[in-house]
């Protein structure tokens, strides 16, 4: 009698292992581009290991969705083969049938427990370890050109170009803020960046200049020039980890649990614990309704656990939020959903052996052939044409393209709904220790994840139409709705036309998502990021001075910039000749402000001198001056320098034509570029996958095709961002490295559909 027991367990760990593998893909796609970025430009192994801690945390989620996808999706199908009728018929109870599945509940609880009480705190606190070591390795491939780095102390430092994927420099600034009033300005032809020991880096120049002002003596100016110099950039000391909950040891946050954040610990504890229970919890609510006999078979397992995880998450957060705010306490908050989950688990499987699903709320609508009357007013102008003609036009839609979209909308939207849950869900928990430590309001952390909901949707939509192709076409297979349509002399091909259209569809949809909503969306949950984690909303760290860099090669610094007046105090405009990047012109000024009947900027109170190499050639005080020849209006100081995800197609295209014509390297954003266009085209690209695997699996299902496809989308996006590395970093030209994954998946999708028999 040990079959059956088994028999169960292995039907239900195979699709958990399947949704764990989804799942934890769905979550690192978000960072799967970063992640190949790195991982290119450094050799280091230490890079791959702080990509492999990063799992624990991803895990704490993925494991109580993938034991209840595994339970109701095997359950549901076997119910849907009266296999659950069968053991019942035999003598099997509810409870025997329960008995086998407990071992796999305290199992994952198990795994759950030990992930979250000690592998995830200590995979944070191995991932600060690895922070400062891996920041002097990475920062020379972080600098963004003609972007002033501020992040380092008492230094700021502005690149005009760099070659090689980011590690040498061109045209380098290095402005000493030691003394803010008067900053020392080192200019350079070339440089890069050298580690000199843990926690420093150095800077290393050729070919430069240095002057040393003064405001007190204006007049004064001391220059001094070089064919190579090191300049010493401390980095800023990592963030004590008692700031950081999440990375505190379990031991630890027993101890203080009286401490002056004794909330935040709390909430924290209670956090682990909950999400390693729900492994029980979630899935004893799931036995009980994946044990209903339903018509769907695996579509309503995938529908309960997308709804079951909906509600669960929901109640979570909530309760989090309230046991924050001092409204309930922190025990009964963050471990409510679960005592909720598990009442209603216990209460379901003590009313009998069998839940009728017409009870069960969750219950799908039955998707079938029927015609409605009166709905299909296409279909009756195609039968009267056909009446008149004696044939029908082979492309048109008919009832079956209705059926079929009808089939893979429902799981394209089930699908994508629990990606978007699952990246959500987990980014607010990623950013919980972060929230109770700023005492951020959930009224900014709404705003955030409603800003960052359009990028989840552009990046996971192909994945979801790739998931529901699978789904809705494996199902048909197995129900033999494709040989029925073959025995009425329909080819498979036939069923291609409405994919094809809405694959085209929703790459229309993510391109125009790209061009319209994204950018500005881009821009503002990067700056609630930003406040949500501490740093400053701004560009710049100092709010007392600051640098930017303007056209015809001036860069101005200026203490403040009043936007409501157009008017700027302390103001220093600082002009570089082109070529040799040396500075020709020095202008000052106690204030500054637009007159609009001039079209310039009038300065009051300052002086201005002119250099050539290390020779002062001029020096002239004036009371008021007007300059009209700075070039940049007061609207320039208003905006900040985008990024490519921050611009749409036409925007970045303009500022790559500019970039381009003043001499600068454009090939990483080129690739960016090349990008917007090939991504929406992964829609098609998957259809053409997942369609001849869907058709291949027949009366196995829809698992072995699922498992197979997905191994090859898994594929697709890591060989497209490794190619996107290695155009970033001028490997490959931009063309090839955003297209070529299109052209060789296609073309193998092609194949594929080729070799399918009709």
């Amino acid at each position: 009698m040990q079959i059956l027991p088994r028999y169960l367990r292995r039907e239900v760990l195979t699709h958990a292992g399947l949704g764990l593998g989804v799942f934890t893909f769905v979550i690192f796609l978000r960072h799967l581009g970063r992640l190949l970025q790195i991982v290119v430009q450094s050799s280091s192994a230490r890079v791959l290991e702080a990509v492999a801690l990063l799992l624990p945390t991803a895990l704490i989620f993925t494991i109580p969705m993938a034991v209840l996808v595994g339970l109701l999706a095997g359950l549901s199908r076997m119910a849907a083969d009266n296999e659950i009728l069968a053991l019942r018929a035999t003598g099997w109870s509810t409870w025997r049938l329960v008995r086998p599945l407990l071992s796999v509940l305290l199992g994952a609880a198990a795994l759950a427990l030990f992930t979250s009480l000690w592998l995830t705190p200590w995979a944070n606190r191995r991932l600060l370890d690895l922070e400062s070591s891996l920041r002097n390795s990475q920062i020379a491939y972080a600098v963004h050109p003609r972007v002033f780095i501020e992040s380092i102390p008492k230094v700021v430092v502005y690149v005009g170009d760099t070659r090689q994927g980011g590690s040498q420099w061109r045209q380098v600034l290095v402005a000493d803020m030691t003394h803010p009033q008067a900053p020392m300005l080192t200019l350079a032809a070339r440089g890069r960046i050298v580690p000199d020991g843990p926690g420093a880096l150095q800077l290393h120049l050729a070919r430069g200049i240095s002057y040393r002002l003064s405001r007190r003596r204006p007049a004064a100016l001391v220059v001094s020039s070089f064919l190579s110099n090191d300049v010493p950039l401390p980095l800023p000391a990592a963030a004590p980890p008692h700031l950081n909950p999440p990375a505190l040891p379990t031991g630890a946050l027993l101890r203080g649990l009286y401490s002056r954040q004794w909330l935040a610990d709390r909430i924290e504890l209670y956090r682990r614990l909950a999400l390693a229970l729900a492994c029980i919890c979630l899935p004893l609510l799931g036995i009980s309704l994946g044990l209903a006999r339903r018509q769907e078979g695996k579509a309503a397992g995938y529908t309960l656990t997308l709804l079951l995880v909906v509600v669960y998450y929901v109640l979570f957060i909530s309760g989090v939020a309230l046991a924050q705010h001092g409204r309930l306490p922190p025990w009964l908050g963050v471990g409510g959903a679960d005592l909720l989950f598990f009442a209603a688990g216990l209460g379901l499987l003590a009313r009998g052996s069998h839940v009728p699903s017409r009870r069960l709320p969750f219950a799908l609508p039955a998707w079938s052939l029927r015609r409605r009357p009166g709905r299909n007013v296409a279909g009756a102008w195609f039968r009267r044409r056909a009446g008149r003609t004696g044939r029908r036009p082979p492309l048109m839609p008919f009832l079956l393209d209705g059926y079929i979209l009808r089939q893979l909308l429902g799981f394209v939207a089930l699908v994508l709904g629990g990606f978007l849950l699952l990246i959500i869900a987990f980014t607010f928990f990623e950013l919980l220790g972060h929230i109770l430590h700023s005492r951020i309001s959930l009224a900014v952390v709404g705003r955030y994840l409603l800003y960052l909901t359009p990028q989840m949707l552009y990046l996971t939509a192909p994945l979801a139409l790739l998931v529901g192709t699978l789904l809705a076409f494996g199902l048909m297979s197995k129900a033999n709705e494709i040989t029925a349509l073959k025995a009425c002399g329909v080819g498979v091909h036939r069923l291609l036309p409405p994919l094809l259209g809405l694959a085209l569809l929703l790459a229309a949809g993510q391109f125009a998502l790209e061009q319209s909503v994204l950018p500005r969306a881009n821009r503002l949950q990067n700056s609630l990021l930003a406040r949500i984690k501490g740093g400053p909303a701004q560009t710049f760290r100092s709010p007392a001075y600051r640098w930017v860099f303007g056209r015809q090669g001036h860069v101005y610094y200026f203490r403040f910039f009043d936007s409501g007046a157009n008017r700027f105090d302390q103001l220093q405009v600082f002009a570089f000749s082109r070529h040799h990047f040396r500075l020709r012109r020095e202008i000052a000024a106690r204030s500054a402000y637009w007159d609009a009947r001039l079209r310039g900027w009038v300065l009051e109170n300052g002086w201005q001198r002119r250099l050539r190499g290390a020779r002062v050639t001029s020096y002239q005080r004036f009371r008021v001056a007007s300059f009209r020849a700075l070039g940049a209006t007061p609207a320039y100081f208003k905006t900040r320098t985008p990024e490519a995800s921050q611009m749409n197609y036409a925007q970045l295209h303009r500022y790559i034509g500019r970039l381009a014509a003043g001499g600068y390297d454009v090939n990483g954003l080129r690739v960016q570029l090349e990008q917007k266009i090939a991504y929406p085209l992964i829609s098609v690209i998957m259809v053409l996958l997942a369609f001849p695997y869907a058709l291949s699996v027949g009366r196995r299902g829809a698992l072995g095709g699922l498992m197979l496809a997905l191994f090859v989308a898994m594929g697709y996006w890591f060989s497209a961002g490794l190619l996107q590395a290695l155009g970033n970093l001028d490997q490959m030209p931009p063309v090839i490295a955003a297209w070529a994954p299109d052209a060789a998946f296609a073309m193998a999708g092609v194949y594929l559909i080729l070799k399918v028999p009709t």
